[in-house]
């Protein structure tokens, strides 16, 4: 099937060849010669005014070729990018999901010793609460709620909860980075999950462990501007006791 050049290349050898045939033949009477030298030296004088221009359109293709082909390249090498992206991010939310799971079957067993009584699950974060609320009647300091928290968690289960929580909140910051093609959004969007899947008296204990608590993770999820504003956009903070 005949392109745009193919057809321009053709219409230029007949204006050429149109253009001798007018001046010679019509304007200047020349008649149609019989001696084979004459047919030599016309087929030198086109050839000279053709090759040019065929040379010329064959450059143009060339050119035209390379471009396509850069084109076809660059598509494939996005193409292969995105398909990169999209395996890291299948195996990211393997793993990820996996934790979530992890999270909420030892969130399952989790308990806190007040006094000589032993509460589980939702039942210990909201008696943590009430001491919290009961403290504050008193008018201490955050530095006494520290203690007094330190002291019921001698198990280390609020802050192995906590720790929990932190390690999945930091694998998607260092998984989901802006050197591997996922920007804020992306981020944004697994921790939303991260908040939604999480049981909410588990979240109430982190947003507690952020106010009070100055463990190494703590610290590290107050300071994670991402989380936090997902965390406050939802509803939540780290200063809400």
């Amino acid at each position: 099937m005949l392109n745009k050049y193919s057809i321009t290349a053709m219409v230029l050898m007949i204006i050429v060849i149109g253009s001798y045939v007018s001046q010679f033949y019509f304007n200047l009477g020349y008649v149609v010669s019989e001696k084979v030298a004459d047919w030599v030296h016309f087929s030198n004088y086109v050839g000279g005014l053709i090759s040019p221009l065929l040379s010329f359109i064959s450059l143009i293709l060339l050119i035209q070729s390379l471009n396509l082909q850069n084109r076809a390249n660059q598509e494939l090498r996005t193409e292969v990018k995105l398909n990169q992206k999209n395996e890291q991010l299948r195996s990211f939310e393997t793993y990820f999901f996996g934790l979530i799971d992890a999270q909420r079957s030892a969130f399952a067993k989790f308990e806190i010793d007040f006094l000589n009584d032993t509460f589980a699950g939702v039942c210990a974060i909201r008696e943590l609460e009430d001491q919290i609320e009961i403290l504050r009647g008193y008018n201490v300091t955050e530095e006494d709620i520290s203690q007094a928290i330190d002291s019921i968690d001698q198990k280390e289960n609020i802050f192995n909860t906590i720790r929990i929580f932190y390690n999945i909140v930091k694998m998607v910051s260092e998984k989901l980075t802006n050197e591997n093609g996922f920007d804020s959004k992306y981020r944004q969007n697994q921790f939303q999950t991260l908040i939604h899947f999480t049981e909410f008296s588990q979240l109430r204990l982190v947003m507690i462990s952020m106010q009070f608590m100055d463990w190494e993770s703590s610290k590290y999820l107050k300071k994670h501007e991402e989380f936090m504003a997902v965390l406050e956009e939802l509803g939540g903070g780290a200063n809400l006791y």
